[in-house]
């Protein structure tokens, strides 16, 4: 395998000029090398203070959990190899490119161009696969670190150790008590003696486990590999993170990518043979995707602040107007105007003439169908209370989501053996669910009783009206 070295920088660098960036000592990897010196050391302490039952139960759980890994780690792939030969294949393949344009010969240009395809083949393979990294194999480190009472949790640290740095992946998880004991966690007041001295010695067992390394959990982590901006540099990128028990091989939790940081890393010697477009191409690229993310997190982020009640957001999609058919409940009251031409009018005949509860229903989204049902206040014959009941239909149209206009065709039949057909027009104004209903109809007052009593019609038994409706109600639609 070519030799080369590989160097990270942090997620917040991303950006910075790659030529500040020295090969030098992961510091990362000292300071868990330092934790561990200091782990061991308490752990140590702390076993001259327990008792020997105490430490043979730590003992036999630490010989069953790292058995139970060094079986998984059989079972288990990791592309940590694939991945390192997929990266010298691309970088073996542009030192041969610049090899040949150090060398000129007839058929340079065509070898050149078979070189550069090659060259193309090796970035796709790179970038197309989905790498799998484990701790079972020390590709990532895990550390657990001391139980917090007051969160009931233990800290599970994971860092990356790709070519032995540390820095290129990290972040900390939280493991619940209850994750790992499968046990509640109840307030030390509620609990029992037997329960208290159980809590106790399964944070005992497990700090003191955690303390040696011990692989109580393992981590699986999916990444694939991006061509980014600069000579020889690449992107680290997260797919999903689980955590999961080595000795049930039970996932506890999954991390999807939109919470993992990405990273960058560049595999020295640098070798540059892009041209200014090709350079220029790259870069706007890696502009573009991170801008793309920018968007991404910044709409997930207030998704978050809205679910939580953080804020609240006037989505515009509910700005634009919804047709619908109208379906609505309301009470009217009309007057009715008998002078057909509304000359001679006169304010006088301004009168109640009857009220009605109104049901309109949608149909599709600009159709209603419907009925009512009303009481006439100005009943023609004097003599007994009239009532009337009739059907309609019509379409309506939503100029806003607010007002909603319409035309409609009624008929009403009234039990003093009047029949009135008409022609309607009227708007809805819609405040939330409520509704304000203002309406015009010109109709036909046909007087049956003559027809019921000779089969016939005078020539006074039709005439025409003009009604104006007032209606309140809710509407659903």
């Amino acid at each position: 395998m070519a030799a080369f070295c590989i160097f990270t920088f942090p997620a917040f660098a991303q950006e910075t000029s790659a030529d500040i960036f020295e090969p030098v000592v992961d510091a990362q990897n000292k300071i868990l090398e330092d934790y561990d010196i200091e782990a061991m050391e308490e752990e140590n302490r702390l076993s001259e203070k327990r008792t020997d039952e105490q430490n043979d139960m730590i003992d036999e759980a630490e010989i069953n959990f790292r058995e139970a890994a060094a079986s998984l780690a059989e079972k288990t792939s990791d592309d940590t190899a694939l991945f390192l030969e997929n990266i010298e294949q691309v970088e073996n393949s542009k030192k041969a490119i610049l090899n040949l344009r150090n060398v000129k010969s007839q058929n340079s240009s065509a070898v050149e161009y078979a070189a550069l395809v090659n060259l193309d083949k090796s970035y796709k393979v790179l970038e197309n696969k989905v790498y799998t990294a484990t701790s079972l194999t020390d590709t990532l480190i895990v550390r657990g670190y001391s139980y917090n009472n007051l969160r009931n949790r233990w800290t599970i640290s994971v860092k990356s150790n790709f070519f032995g740095y540390t820095s290129l992946f990290s972040i900390d998880l939280p493991l619940m008590y209850k994750s790992l004991t499968g046990k509640e966690v109840k307030s030390l007041v509620k609990m029992t003696k037997e329960e208290r001295a159980e809590y106790e010695e399964n944070i005992m067992l497990y700090d003191s486990l955690f303390r040696r390394a011990v692989p109580v959990v393992y981590v699986r982590l999916k990444y694939k590999i991006r061509k980014w901006k600069d000579a020889s540099e690449y992107r680290f990128e997260p797919e999903q993170l689980d955590l999961i028990r080595t000795d049930t091989n039970k996932t506890v939790f999954s991390f999807s990518k939109d919470f993992l940081t990405k990273n960058t890393f560049i595999v020295y010697p640098r070798i540059e043979i892009r041209t200014a477009s090709e350079r220029s191409t790259d870069i706007d690229n890696a502009t573009k995707i991170l801008m793309g993310e920018m968007r991404n997190n910044q709409e997930k982020a207030v998704e978050r602040a809205e679910s939580r009640g953080q804020i609240t957001l006037v989505d515009d999609k509910k700005k634009q107007v919804e047709q619908r058919g109208r379906s609505a409940v309301f009470l009217s009251a009309d007057t009715r105007i008998t002078n057909s031409m509304l000359n001679d009018f006169d304010a006088k005949d301004i009168q109640l003439n009857s009220i009605a509860l109104n049901l309109v229903l949608g149909l599709g989204r600009f159709g209603f169908v419907g009925g009512d049902f009303g009481y006439d206040y100005k009943n023609r014959e004097k003599e007994s209370s009239s009532y009337c009941f009739g059907l309609m239909g019509g379409l309506n149209f939503m100029a806003t989501n607010y007002v909603r206009p319409y035309a409609e065709i009624a008929a009403n039949c009234h039990t003093d053996k009047y029949f009135t057909p008409e022609l309607g027009i009227g708007t809805d104004i819609l405040i939330g669910k409520v509704m304000i209903n203002l309406g015009y109809n010109f109709g036909w007052n046909i007087n049956m009783k003559n027809y019921f009593e000779e089969k016939k019609f005078l020539d006074d038994d039709i005439t025409t009206f003009h009604l104006f409706t007032v209606g309140f109600g809710f509407a659903w639609r």
